[in-house]
């Protein structure tokens, strides 16, 4: 639309233009759509016109872009006063232009209200934008800030609800503890004895897990043989410890639980079965296999409410990026592969 009515006014006022300045007056406004990149090499271009004293509308809308731009108010002044300036005087008619006060004064008028219109709108377009800039950066401030009162929020729950179930369980574990230790005092048999003491320790170790995990002190890839000496005969490890140093703690709880997980689903379903763990790190990821046989004993009964652990760990998996896939054996046994990324060092 500038452009069009610049070259409207152009042809309008084709009459009362010089040779040379018509063909000038098309090229600039030809030029017009590039002010708001260049605003000062169209504005310079464009006061030759409006020396013309009939062509406004280039220098007006290059004026309006100069102050619309981040170019200092010194700048924009400077760039308003050139258009009053030239504007005023009559270049064409300076021999005998009447110089009568009425004359001077409409002139004054004119000029003043060519320079200052379009500054003063392009001054108010900056202003606007700023301030929509700056509204929006207030609105994304306080959403991060909702955002993190409910991260918050809820990581208070969570812990309130961690040492909610710290105090029942490990109430209970106290409790099974004693009995334990009581069992084991008055039985005759050795087997049962040795049974009686095992439980005692493994509810004595579910205490400490249960306390390291609301401490968040997270067991990693280090206690792995501790892991799999509890589970019993028939479990095999392959952990290659010399080349797990050095993953993120993260990544270690995560191997951690798949392994524990897996160990906990074959005492449950296939117990007795053979068991071999396997954690390998590769250049760019750490991989988990846990695959055991067909149960040798009849396994106890499912547990109501279970079937949680797999999908857990597949979340937990996902959530760093990685892959876990379960399947059952062709010897009726199962398997489970999963695959956690490792961050790439920085190359320099």
């Amino acid at each position: 639309m500038v452009v069009a009515a610049a070259v409207a006014e152009a042809l309008a006022t084709r009459s009362a233009l010089p040779g040379w300045i018509f063909p000038a007056a098309l090229t600039v406004a030809g030029v017009l759509p590039m002010r708001r990149r260049f605003p000062r090499t169209i504005m310079l271009l464009a006061l030759p016109t409006l020396a013309t004293g009939v062509l406004w509308i280039p220098a007006l809308a290059a004026l309006h872009a100069l102050a619309m731009s981040e170019r200092r108010r010194r700048e924009v002044a400077a760039a308003a006063a050139a258009v009053a300036v030239v504007s005023f005087v009559p270049w064409r008619y300076l021999d005998s232009y009447p110089w009568s006060m009425p004359d001077i004064t409409l002139g004054l008028l004119l000029s003043g209200l060519l320079a200052v219109a379009p500054a003063a709108l392009g001054l108010l377009g900056r202003a606007r934008r700023e301030l929509a800039a700056r509204l929006a950066e207030l609105a994304l401030s306080r959403e991060r800030e909702h955002r993190y009162a409910a991260e918050q929020a809820a990581l208070r729950e969570r812990e309130r609800l961690a040492r909610d179930v710290h105090d029942t369980a490990a109430h209970h574990l106290s409790l099974i503890s004693l009995r334990c230790t009581v069992l084991a005092a008055a039985a005759d048999s050795p087997g049962f004895r040795v049974e009686a003491e095992a439980l005692g320790e493994l509810s004595r170790h579910a205490a400490a897990d249960l306390r390291q995990a609301i401490r968040h002190e997270n067991p990693g890839l280090a206690q792995l043989p501790e892991l799999v000496a509890a589970a019993g005969e028939g479990v095999r490890a392959d952990l290659a410890r010399a080349d797990l140093a050095g993953c993120p703690p993260e990544i270690q709880h995560t191997a951690y639980r798949i392994v524990q997980e897996a160990l906990t689903n074959v005492r449950r379903h296939a117990p007795g079965a053979r068991t071999d763990v396997a954690v390998r790190r590769a250049p760019d990821s750490l991989h988990i296999t846990v695959r055991n046989g067909p149960p040798s004993v009849p396994g106890p009964r499912s547990e109501p409410g279970g079937g949680q652990g797999l999908p857990g760990l597949r979340a937990r998996t996902a959530a760093l990026g990685g892959t876990l896939t379960t399947a059952p054996a062709p010897d009726g046994g199962f398997a489970l592969d999963a695959v956690l990324p490792l961050p790439v060092p920085a190359s320099w």
